[in-house]
């Protein structure tokens, strides 16, 4: 089975797909599992599970974290979590829900958590192949991810159709949310696909760089 445990949709401000848009395309590409990480709100993966039945597809309840050093990916919870929390706040609080603590793309410049604060706080699992992420950024998260002896999970992170399912995890078969994580945690997973290539990187970084200075120079 294929699990793309990173996708953004319409709930974020940068995303282009609507949940439901996402778990119909999702099953048509032949993925048994999807986990919605919007930025910031829990909306856009409470709606998609919505459709997990009619779709015949687990969807992971999520959200992807700004906490005040970088983003945190949020597994198996069903309420939001505040932002600019420091990070080990933001796990703490992961973990008082009931879910996993990811740390997501922690190599990418201005959003990425970094190497320190993985090694100082609890996290339950590494991303190390993020299909927007550059590949050295994902080989220093493998690195990283595997000098700690943490699990392994991957995403697309993607923001429009032709990015999903870019990059995911290979498992067996599962039926349920609790299922897939346990797979997870147990390391009973595989990563594949690919991340970012160069030219896309370029275009990335102008992309990046604009929306920053509109924001303010702020974080998402």
């Amino acid at each position: 089975m294929r699990a793309d445990l990173h996708i953004h949709s319409t709930a974020s401000s940068d995303g282009a797909l609507s949940p439901l848009e996402i778990t119909r395309k999702m099953k048509e590409l032949g993925f048994g599992a999807i986990a919605v990480l919007d930025h910031n709100t829990i909306e856009g993966s409470l709606t998609a599970a919505t459709y997990a039945k009619e779709q015949e597809i687990i969807v992971v309840r999520g959200v992807e974290i700004s906490s005040s050093e970088g983003h945190i990916g949020a597994l198996g919870i069903g309420e939001i979590v505040e932002r600019d929390l420091s990070p080990e706040e933001t796990v703490e609080r992961i973990h008082d829900l009931g879910g996993i603590a990811v740390a997501l793309h922690p190599f990418r410049w201005r959003s990425g958590i970094g190497a320190k604060a993985v090694r100082r706080c609890r996290f339950d699992a590494v991303e190390v192949l993020n299909g927007r992420t550059s590949p050295v950024g994902n080989k220093k998260a493998k690195i990283l991810c595997e000098s700690l002896q943490l699990p392994v999970t991957a995403g697309s992170d993607s923001h429009m159709e032709f990015e999903l399912g870019r990059s995911y995890l290979t498992m067996e078969k599962c039926e349920t949310e609790e299922q897939l994580i346990e797979s997870i945690i147990k390391g009973m997973v595989k990563v594949e696909g690919e991340g970012r290539s160069i030219p896309d990187t370029i275009k990335y970084a102008k992309k990046t760089i604009g929306e920053w200075i509109c924001r303010g120079f702020k974080r998402i």
